[in-house]
């Protein structure tokens, strides 16, 4: 037994005598191959053909003054598509007038039902409440590859019935189908533009001085802390006697807690969530910190964010000296309970 799949154009249908019918298919080589002769087999005998239409036909209303739809469609940053009404029909909802009457005309399009396919799978397709089926379950289980004859049977329907919701529902979201397809092009054409683009000298050169002087005020910070270390150790054991209280300063004990602080400390407690946020500071810089971490860099970031890596960068070190202040204090009150 001889089974195939492929995708045709259905060319003709030909009205035969005898209540004969004809209907030519046509197809391209590419999709017939390794198929031909199995195909060339089956010529003049029986077989049963399942035809599925892969384009939506969807009707736009325009209205002729403007020659621009009645109802038009924008999607949001995260791809959701919504409904825009026009300003005067804004302006009548606000006042409470009637709905002026506007002249219009019907003009089918036609939509590439794949494309509506995958505005279904990626699940941004709306769910409309009027049908008491889940339109949008039975769609996703025929791409996996039921049958409506199965899926029908399984709901008690005729598959006619199922085949009569689902065109429905293709025709209902189509142009939102096709607004969202515009955005997703659009999104990707930018994504490609950005990644062709030449990275800025002045920001490569920026993101390197940076790193080097986190770098150099790392490798300062260590050196400092050996010094205070080596400078302990020679000091005399024998300490001058004075009242503590007297000769305490806060300020100073915060000074040499922030110092006493690393730079894989500071970042851990970036990454545990414990940091505060500080007013002047835009970015979030835990999981800034955590994308770099996993490879990204400042550019990348700032590129991400539609800002400079330079402006990024100092807010990035204005933001480690806060929160080095805050755990420094942390520290430091820590001392002064134990104490």
């Amino acid at each position: 037994m001889s089974y195939m799949e492929f995708k045709p154009l259905v060319k003709k249908v030909n009205m035969k005598p005898k209540g004969i019918v004809e209907i030519v298919l046509e197809t391209s080589i590419s999709d017939l191959q390794g198929k031909i002769e199995p195909l060339s087999s089956m010529i003049d005998r029986r077989a049963e053909a399942s035809l599925d239409s892969l384009v939506v036909n969807y009707n736009v209303t325009i209205n002729t003054k403007t020659n621009k739809p009645v109802i038009e469609y924008k999607v949001d940053d995260t791809g959701i598509v919504q409904e825009v009404k026009s300003e005067g029909e804004q302006l009548e909802a606000e006042l409470g007038l009637p709905k002026e009457k506007i002249p219009t005309k019907e003009e089918q399009v036609e939509a590439d039902r794949s494309v509506i396919d995958d505005f279904i799978r990626e699940g941004f397709a709306p769910e409309f409440y009027d049908t008491p089926y889940d339109i949008r379950n039975i769609i996703q289980r025929k791409l996996d590859g039921e049958t409506y004859m199965k899926i029908a049977s399984e709901l008690g329907l005729s598959s006619g019935r199922i085949v009569e919701l689902v065109d429905r529902y293709y025709t209902r979201i189509a142009p939102l189908a096709m607004k969202w397809d515009e955005w997703r092009k659009s999104k990707a054409e930018l994504k490609k533009t950005e990644e062709s683009k030449p990275v800025d000298q002045n920001d490569a050169a920026t993101e390197e001085h940076a790193e080097n002087q986190d770098s150099a005020e790392d490798d300062k910070a260590e050196g400092c802390d050996d010094s205070d270390e080596q400078e302990a150790s020679a000091a005399p054991t024998e300490q001058p006697e004075e009242d503590p209280k007297e000769g305490t300063d806060g300020g100073e004990t915060q000074d040499v807690a922030a110092a006493a602080i690393d730079k894989e400390k500071l970042e851990a407690f970036i990454l545990s969530g414990q940091a505060p946020s500080f007013e002047g500071i835009t970015f979030d810089f835990p999981d800034l910190l955590q994308r770099k971490k996993n490879g990204e860099t400042w550019i990348e970031l700032a590129k991400g964010l539609g800002v400079s890596s330079g402006k990024l960068q100092t807010e990035w070190r204005e933001y480690k000296k806060l929160v080095t202040e805050h755990l420094a204090k942390l520290n430091s009150d820590g001392e002064q309970g134990a104490a």
